[in-house]
């Protein structure tokens, strides 16, 4: 039982501007970091500005940003796939991957042309002569126009090092789409994870029973979402299934409720029950925005205010 910060979305503060060029161009910048407003501690390991930290040029063939930023994969999982956006009963519980967040990447947007867009990113390894050591590639395409939404995203690690070679690639495939019929909206996710690193558990240090939880190097993610706004509520049920088709078959299954009242567009308060069934030894926790969990199961209440 503990009181902590941002659950349903990561408290943040940050900056952003630009500045018109002419022509249809335009210079933006974007640096934000995490809060942990419980103890005013920066998230992200200490770092000032670890969530985005970018500058970038915008024309009416799309949009070049360098620094650290999203990648289309974690893009796509928070805006498509997920509709707790990775906060209370996230996603991340049993889809994690390699492809989040990435610092040292190139990212260039498309615009958006008759509702079909796309995007693709590099990111520097910066490991001395070797330019394929710790370099990532990943992209999305997708389609969003009306009451549906969907995207395909890809993401490529190489797990080499400057001392440690051959360790080959964290690869991660995710199919994403929404649909809104009026009173609900549905939610669809299915991942393929492969490759070392392609699926760590979000929680390495707990063991709840038999063997030693092991981070899968072949599975597969399936999500299936609901979200019903009520007048001022909105209730969210989901259901994740982690399948891992190595030999130890520790498979986990996550089922979430969550129902939020908004006082006004900026602030509203919410409340969620998550649990994980985890199988064969598998060890995934129940976490949130802030933190990975230290359980198979977390109910929340909070209060949340934009700004």
């Amino acid at each position: 039982t503990r009181a902590t910060s941002g659950m349903a979305t990561q408290s943040r503060w940050g900056f952003k501007g630009g500045e018109e060029l002419g022509g249809g161009m335009a210079a933006f910048f974007v640096v934000e970091g995490g809060i942990h407003a419980d103890t005013g501690v920066p998230t992200q390991n200490g770092t000032l500005f670890g969530r985005t930290s970018i500058v970038g040029l915008g024309t009416r063939y799309g949009a070049v940003s360098i620094g650290l930023q999203d990648t289309p994969l974690f893009t796509t999982l928070n805006t498509i796939v997920d509709p707790l956006r990775n906060g209370i009963a996230r996603s991340n519980n049993l889809m994690p991957s390699t492809g989040f967040r990435a610092g040292n990447s190139v990212l260039y947007r498309t615009p958006t042309i008759d509702g079909f867009s796309a995007d693709a990113m590099y990111v520097a390894g910066e490991v001395a002569g070797d330019q394929g050591a710790a370099r990532q590639l990943g992209g999305s395409v997708g389609y969003s126009k009306g009451a549906v939404s969907v995207r395909l995203a890809y993401h490529n690690k190489n797990n080499d090092t400057a001392t440690v070679k051959n360790t080959g690639s964290a690869r991660n495939t995710l199919l994403g789409a929404n649909y809104d019929f009026g009173p609900a909206k549905l939610y669809f996710g299915y991942g393929i994870d492969q490759g070392l690193n392609s699926a760590p558990l979000n929680s390495g240090a707990v063991n709840f029973a038999g063997p030693a939880p092991t981070a899968s190097t072949d599975s597969t993610d399936l999500l299936l979402g609901v979200s019903a706004p009520f007048g001022a509520s909105t209730v969210v049920a989901t259901y994740i299934r982690k399948n891992d088709r190595t030999a130890l078959n520790q498979d986990a299954r996550q089922y979430a409720l969550a129902y939020m009242v908004a006082f006004s567009k900026r602030t509203d308060i919410y409340t969620s029950y998550a649990l994980i069934r985890n199988h064969n030894g598998a060890g995934y926790t129940e976490g949130n925005s802030e933190e990975p969990g230290i359980g198979d199961r977390q109910f929340t209440v909070g209060l949340r205010h934009r700004f």
